[in-house]
């Protein structure tokens, strides 16, 4: 007999309220991760991105368009849906229906390693003030986090990390 393997899904959509500069929770979040450069935060993370509506696993893009038919339309302004892809088992997406955001890392329960764990010292310090407008890294900043993460925080549980790519996905559910 065959023994059946489970797999975790790689691929999620969500619809998330981003943190903008401005926020009333703005101040208190740069001061705790030392990233003042932000003019926003996008992330796999809901303490900073809360979700309002997901996490929905998603099996194919093709999926993913299905699935987004069933999600109410996300709120102008703040709201966005969120695909997130765990970049080690897929190639960056290029559909058009689809804007990259950058890569977060998460420990196994989606706590952002970069936008939820404090600031980034040690050699992470460069890698942080390195990050892009939303606070995401690019993928090679993302794969050294990766590698120092364990050494940098000595087997603190966040420091064992999945590196996601985000997208915004900006084609809407087509109505009707």
């Amino acid at each position: 007999m065959t023994a059946i393997e489970l797999h975790e899904p790689t691929m999620w959509l969500s619809t998330r309220q981003r943190l903008c500069k401005g926020d009333t929770d703005w101040d208190g979040f740069t001061d705790f991760v030392g990233l003042s450069h932000l003019s926003e935060v996008r992330s796999i993370d809901s303490c900073w991105n809360a979700c309002v509506e997901g996490n929905f696993p998603i099996a194919s893009i093709s999926d993913l368009w299905g699935k987004l038919e069933s999600l109410r339309p996300a709120k102008m302004g703040k709201e966005y849906h969120l695909l997130f892809v765990d970049s080690e088992h897929h190639d960056t997406f290029t559909d058009p229906g689809l804007t990259f955001l950058g890569y977060d890392l998460s420990d196994e329960t989606w706590t952002s390693s970069l936008l939820n764990c404090g600031r980034w010292q040690g050699q992470l310090a460069a890698l942080a003030a390195g990050s892009r407008s939303n606070g995401l890294l690019d993928l090679l900043a993302a794969k050294t986090a990766q590698a120092v993460l364990p050494n940098e925080w000595d087997g603190d549980p966040h420091g064992y990390v999945t590196i996601w790519a985000l997208y915004e996905v900006v084609r809407e559910a087509k109505s009707g």
